[in-house]
């Protein structure tokens, strides 16, 4: 991970998302990208008054820069801003493409919140839209060194080299645990498909720190919050392509009131 995008809005909520990710990547030569994304109005047509907007954006990017500094080691060349004038989703595409962006990080108001919020919308927008891995920092998450990350996944799909290689990337940054967490009825046998992945999935990870568990699919939101609670785990990772399974992790839970929503980030890979 060299090249890091930040979205920013100017919230405590986009802060705290930028905090975690000065702490996380705090001993490692990473560029950090600032962005602040505005739609052009076009009902404004007033050049005055967006210059004075234009400027408004400048200085509190400024200002943003100014706290990075102040809150970290890196110095000023590893912190870039920008001002963009686009819709979000379209800004933010064309910038990860043209400036090859590694991660992006987004804060986001709790996953219990789902996607009525602009900052749950836009959360969602970038890991549906954007092929490119995502860390989401909920407003609660404070920075503490990822001993182990959570790798929930039923062996029902391929794993591609890209997404594996995106999650040790991430994990070798602290030296995590990975704990490969299986989502399953546990009195079903594996089929031969799944069998295969997950075969596949322990001869990449034989030399890292991994370690493989299982919890029942039927309660799989509380058997979560349990799992995270037990192995102290500190981030989560889920493949974007498993569409459903991260809305109701992320977006569209039955059980709002588990802790991890709230409190723990989501890694979210992209093949």
């Amino acid at each position: 991970m060299k090249r890091v995008l930040i979205p920013i809005d100017f919230s405590e909520n986009a802060w705290n998302a930028t905090k975690y990710a000065l702490d996380f990547f705090k001993t490692h030569p990473v560029t950090f990208f600032l962005i602040h994304i505005k739609p052009l109005d076009p009902f404004n047509k007033g050049a005055k008054s967006l210059n004075a907007h234009d400027k408004k954006v400048d200085k509190a990017l400024d200002a943003t820069k100014k706290r990075m500094l102040e809150a970290s080691n890196f110095n000023e060349n590893q912190i870039i801003t920008d001002y963009i004038k686009s819709s979000f989703i379209e800004g933010v595409k064309i910038f990860v493409e043209n400036n090859e962006i590694d991660l992006i990080v987004i804060g986001t108001k709790g996953a219990s919140n789902r996607t009525n919020s602009t900052t749950g919308s836009h959360t969602y927008s970038i890991i549906t839209k954007i092929k490119a891995p995502v860390l989401v920092i909920p407003n609660k998450a404070e920075f503490r060194v990822p001993f182990n990350i959570a790798f929930p996944t039923d062996y029902d799909i391929i794993y591609k080299y890209k997404v594996l290689a995106t999650l040790t990337k991430i994990a070798n940054v602290h030296q995590s645990n990975l704990k490969i967490l299986r989502v399953a009825n546990s009195k079903v046998d594996l089929t031969p498909f799944q069998l295969k992945n997950r075969t596949y999935l322990k001869d990449y990870l034989k030399n890292a720190p991994s370690s493989f568990h299982k919890v029942g699919h039927l309660e799989f939101e509380e058997d979560l919050q349990v799992f995270v609670d037990s192995m102290h785990i500190d981030i989560i990772a889920i493949i974007a392509k498993n569409l459903n399974f991260f809305q109701k992790l992320l977006f569209k839970p039955t059980v709002d009131k588990m802790r991890y929503r709230t409190q723990i980030p989501f890694l979210v890979l992209h093949e």
